[in-house]
């Protein structure tokens, strides 16, 4: 049978459109055997996800990289209802991929929209923390989320991006933490009682409070 000419052009240039337009929602870092994920950009083809020709959108991710010394502000959300939300996950695993539960940044999400909090932001690795506090990482409480984000571009979703929740906080400055997607592909949710944070070269780890 053959298909009409312009149905196939059409269908050719809507294939090709959502191949380069589409950006992936969540990336993982390799450093904690992160090494299957789907949507992921490699370094060499770092894509800015904001547009920073406009200087509106450059001032706004300006102040969204900066740290706040407001380390001893109280999240704005039900924490512990955040927490029981993800140890209720530890142990089971969900689909990964474009914008799938599975992701760790989309498990994340979940946890803290179940206790109320306020995770309104998407598109990158800053933008997705609208109305969040951006701290240093010696300043994490319990329901903050630990964001690992690249150095040179921190808007751009590449392999090493990795984001979790910190659960707790030990004596020894260590940090009891949920994940999901560790090991990369697998959409597992784990916890870890001991964890400190080990970003890959080239990339820092920021706390967010909401």
């Amino acid at each position: 049978m053959q298909i009409p000419a312009k149905t196939f052009i059409v269908a050719l240039i809507s294939g090709v459109t959502f191949a380069l337009t589409a950006t992936p929602a969540h990336a993982t870092a390799p450093v904690e055997d992160f090494s299957a994920p789907a949507a992921v950009a490699p370094l060499a083809n770092i894509s800015q996800t904001l547009d920073t020709s406009d200087a509106d959108s450059v001032e706004v991710l300006d102040a969204m990289l900066q740290t706040s010394s407001a380390g001893s502000t109280p999240a704005g959300f039900d924490v512990e209802s955040a927490i029981a939300a993800a140890e209720e996950e530890v142990g089971t695993s969900r689909p990964t991929g474009w914008s799938q539960p599975g992701e760790c940044i989309m498990s994340a999400q979940r946890w803290i929209k179940a206790g109320g909090g306020a995770w309104n932001g998407s598109g990158n690795p800053v933008s997705n923390y609208e109305g969040a506090t951006r701290l240093s990482v010696e300043d994490a409480q319990p329901g903050d989320i630990i964001q690992y984000e690249h150095l040179a571009s921190p808007t751009s979703w590449v392999t090493g991006v990795h984001t979790l929740m910190i659960t707790g906080v030990n004596d020894d400055g260590t940090f009891e933490i949920i994940e999901s997607n560790n090991p990369g592909g697998s959409g597992l949710v784990s916890k870890d009682d001991n964890w400190t944070p080990k970003p890959p070269e080239g990339f820092q780890a920021v706390a967010w409070r909401f």
